[in-house]
């Protein structure tokens, strides 16, 4: 069975265009990370500064008194 020949040429090219598109495509992936990182760091610190103490909710009280059914 006879090979095809192969065009070297136009296989380099075909890798070197997929490595840019995979390139930039990471380099978009990883600012809209530290994007996000940034904003998720920020709200963080916003409501760590505008946390209020947890208070109990007001309700009411139970007591241990049981009812005499008769």
């Amino acid at each position: 069975m006879a090979r095809l020949p192969q065009d070297k040429d136009r296989i380099d090219r075909a890798t070197r265009e997929s490595q840019t598109i995979i390139d930039l495509e990471r380099q978009a992936r990883e600012a809209k990370t530290a994007r996000l990182r940034e904003q998720r760091l920020s709200a963080e610190a916003l409501a760590s500064a505008k946390a209020t103490p947890k208070r109990k909710p007001i309700g009411r009280k139970t007591t241990g008194k049981t009812s005499d059914v008769r």
